[in-house]
């Protein structure tokens, strides 16, 4: 009789980069996710979109929460070239955290799934060079899977 194998823990899942990328997340697997991410050394980013209402505002959120250089175009794609960057943010691995999205998918839809495109792709770009890039959405988001914080 075999057994099916033991689910690998939130830690080992969470330094896996072929496992990462959107997801939508309950508090208390972010608040896990996110005392486990800080001790294997990831680069933690809180982004509160609450009170962002066209694409400019949630860019700025963006420009805020990494730190983006000055240069920063307030476009998607100098948003994804950033993202895809982050050289003055040396890390093994990111977790990102969007809390308030509720607002900005109401009032700014087109605008929140633009940026949740730009999301998913830079994820991907991380995810290919070996280093997880975790984007976690506290609503469900079309782009974004269910995470699961058991293990």
């Amino acid at each position: 009789m075999s057994s099916a194998p033991p689910h690998p823990s939130l830690e080992a899942r969470l330094r896996d980069a072929s496992r990462s990328g959107l997801f939508c997340a309950q508090p208390t697997a972010v608040s896990r996710a996110a005392r486990i991410a800080d001790q294997a050394a990831f680069t933690l980013v809180e982004l509160d979109v609450k009170d962002a209402r066209d694409r400019p505002s949630l860019l700025q959120t963006f420009a805020r929460g990494f730190r983006f250089p000055d240069t920063f175009g307030e476009n998607l794609d100098a948003l994804a070239d950033c993202l895809g960057d982050l050289s003055w943010l040396p890390s093994g691995g990111f977790l990102v955290h969007l809390s308030g999205c509720a607002k900005p998918i109401e009032h700014c839809k087109d605008d929140f799934d633009a940026i949740a495109a730009v999301l998913e792709d830079v994820a991907t770009e991380w995810r290919e060079r070996g280093t997880p890039f975790w984007i976690l959405f506290d609503q469900p988001h079309v782009r974004a899977r269910p995470f699961m914080a058991s293990a």
